[in-house]
């Protein structure tokens, strides 16, 4: 019940705050507090006044009071609106002109009312500024010495001064007094903890600053640090993509093995590079390429390394697993009279799928040249140009056996058109303008020396050619007309290759069909007389104008002697036994 209320009164009694200045709420909170105990001064002096000391009267001091009493609660009201400035000004010149005018009134400048103007000096301080206290200061230097006069030339008439007033007025001012010292003390106290609140937070931030700082310096040194780290694996990508493009230009094997060394160490700036194969035993990996003189000396002198040996290469090539050599760590193997300038090496394994066919050596000048950073990025590498050397031996065997098989089909068509050749009747036709004619031997021997000849030709192989003649012994065939002769003499040798191949085929099938129909007449006999007879008829059908014969023999006696040829006739004659 009663916390509402008590809640709405520490509302009213509490000064304002604007948040937002923090001076102006310093300033609202001395004139809010200002007004407060100048009201409940007048109110009280009003009470003891006309309560105990028996005062009824309405004087002009009652005046000035009622008007100091309508000004701090006017005040109060404008300090809630934000209006601060001008309710200390109101304050303090009321209060100002109240306090002379009481003086006026009653006892000069002896009156304890004048003495009031040092709290009025104090009040201009707190709520205006030092220039407003010291504008109040001469403003009642000049009131005094105004009184002073005022009572020597009789304006003013001075009475005697009650003991006992003076030492009551001068106890109210005292406490006024001592209200503003508090006002004033307890402020700058106020100022100076938050000072010091400020100086100890401004101390804890400059620690987090300075601790900050250290972090983020560190953090920038591991920033430089790793993007440093990253331009070297960006350049050493670069020049693994730059080996990778040069590598699979490159199709021949011979080739392609020096590219890759001299590509490594040109794009990584590696001192040695060595490439490694296996033999066909896979018991020794045979160096075939290296970048530098040392490494081609022995090439030359057929360096190679034992499958399982202590040496790098020999353990890869057999685990394949990478290993990097440092000097400090291992310097059996890097003391080297081939390489005396090595300090550190990588020994990467080359895999085409899950088979090992080599390694890649790659050797440094520095001490600790190579991270296992650098041993991610170079397996990349390897695996590149394990790649392009089986490319390069697939192609290689593509070729060999392209090649082969070009050699086997020109024997085959050469074969094929001298059995072919044998079988034709017309060799060839002769057109003079008028008429075509036959081409016999007997023409073909003639001088040739004064005519054009073409020859036509079928996988490299000359099937015919092609003989103009021209009517005007002065006459030279033109580009164009050369490019059309040679034009139709490639077309002709594919014409008549597809002749040959269509004669082939339908030759095959007439003989297929041939089978075909023995065996299935053969299937339908089951008497041995009928079998023979039917054979021999087949055979005498198909091969016209010869005599067929079909003779049992006995297994076990010896083979019977070729029976005389009819007519002196050929093992390729026409009758069949």
């Amino acid at each position: 019940m009663l916390k509402q209320p008590i809640n709405q009164l520490t509302r009213i009694l509490a000064p304002p705050v604007f948040p937002e200045d923090e001076d102006k709420t310093r300033k609202a909170k001395y004139a809010h507090w200002i007004a407060f105990f100048l009201l409940g001064t007048v109110i009280f002096w009003e009470a003891i006044a006309r309560i105990f000391l028996g005062y009824h009267g309405f004087e002009v001091m009652d005046v000035f009071l009622i008007g100091i009493a309508g000004a701090c609660l006017t005040g109060l009201v404008r300090l809630r609106h934000g209006h601060v400035r001008s309710t200390a000004m109101m304050l303090v010149i009321i209060v100002w002109t109240a306090a002379n005018g009481m003086s006026a009134q009653g006892f000069g400048v002896k009156d304890v009312t004048y003495i009031v103007n040092f709290t009025i000096i104090l009040m201009a301080g707190l709520l205006l500024s030092w220039p407003a206290a010291l504008t109040v200061t001469v403003l009642s230097i000049v009131s005094g010495i105004a009184l002073a006069f005022a009572e020597e030339s009789g304006s003013i008439v001075v009475t005697t001064y009650p003991i006992t007033d003076f030492a009551v007025s001068m106890g109210m001012a005292f406490l006024l007094n001592a209200v503003m010292i508090f006002l004033l003390i307890s402020g700058l106290e106020t100022a100076l903890n938050k000072t010091r609140s400020s100086v100890e937070e401004l101390g804890s931030a400059n620690a987090i600053l300075q601790y900050t700082q250290s972090e983020l310096q560190n953090r920038s040194d591991e920033l430089i640090v790793a993007n440093q780290e990253l331009q070297i694996r960006s350049q050493k990508l670069h020049g693994i993509a730059e080996v990778a493009r040069t590598t699979t230009s490159i199709h021949s094997f011979d080739q392609l093995l020096p590219a890759i060394t001299s590509g490594v160490s040109q794009q990584l700036g590696y001192y040695h590079v060595g490439l490694f194969l296996l033999d066909e035993e896979k018991q020794y990996a045979i160096l075939l390429s290296a970048n530098t003189a040392d490494g081609q000396r022995m090439i030359n002198r057929g360096y190679r390394v034992a499958v399982g040996s202590i040496s790098p290469v020999g353990y890869i090539v057999q685990t394949g697993i990478p290993r990097v050599t440092r000097m400090n760590e291992d310097s059996t193997f890097l003391q080297n009279v081939d390489f005396p300038e090595t300090r550190s090496q990588i020994v990467l394994p080359l895999r085409s799928r899950d088979e090992i066919i080599g390694a890649l050596d790659i050797q440094s000048r520095e001490v600790n040249a190579f991270s296992e950073d650098d041993l991610a990025t170079l397996s990349i590498l390897a695996d590149q140009v394990a790649i392009a050397i089986k490319n390069a031996l697939l192609y290689e065997q593509s070729q060999a056996a392209l090649r082969e098989a070009d050699v086997a089909s020109r024997q085959a068509a050469s074969q094929a058109w001298n059995e072919y050749g044998k079988t034709i009747q017309t060799r060839g036709y002769r057109y003079d303008g008028i008429k075509s004619e036959p081409v016999n031997d007997a023409k073909q021997s003639r001088r040739e020396s004064d005519s054009l000849l073409i020859p036509v030709q079928l996988r490299d192989q000359t099937i015919g050619r092609l003989k103009l003649k021209s009517s005007d012994p002065a006459r030279e065939w033109t580009d164009d007309e050369l490019s059309m002769v040679r034009a139709t003499a490639e077309r002709v040798a594919l014409a008549l290759e597809g002749a040959r191949l269509l004669e082939e085929a339908q030759k095959r099938a007439r003989r297929e069909a041939f089978l075909s129909d023995v065996t299935a007449k053969l299937g339908t006999s089951f008497q041995l007389d009928s079998i023979l007879r039917d054979t021999v008829e087949e055979l005498g059908q198909t091969l016209s104008n010869s005599t067929v014969t079909f003779q049992l023999v006995n297994p076990s006696a010896p083979p019977p002697a070729d029976p005389p040829r009819p007519n002196g006739a050929s093992a390729d004659g026409n009758t069949v036994e």
